[in-house]
């Protein structure tokens, strides 16, 4: 039996043990800190179960 490994839930990258940085507004997601731009955890800001938008008037 092979072990779940956890991947970037932004890029989809694996993540090694330890290694991924939880989502800011507490979702859950595990997030690479790759240097890459955009960085991961500002892609997963507009994709987050999370994110509360203002309200149209």
């Amino acid at each position: 039996m092979t072990r779940a490994r956890h991947r970037c839930a932004a890029c989809d990258r694996p993540l090694k043990a330890g290694r991924g940085k939880p989502c800011v507004r507490g979702c859950g997601a595990k997030l690479c800190r790759a240097v890459h731009v955009p960085q991961c955890t500002d892609v997963h800001g507009g994709q987050c179960l999370n994110l509360e938008l203002p309200e149209s008037p």
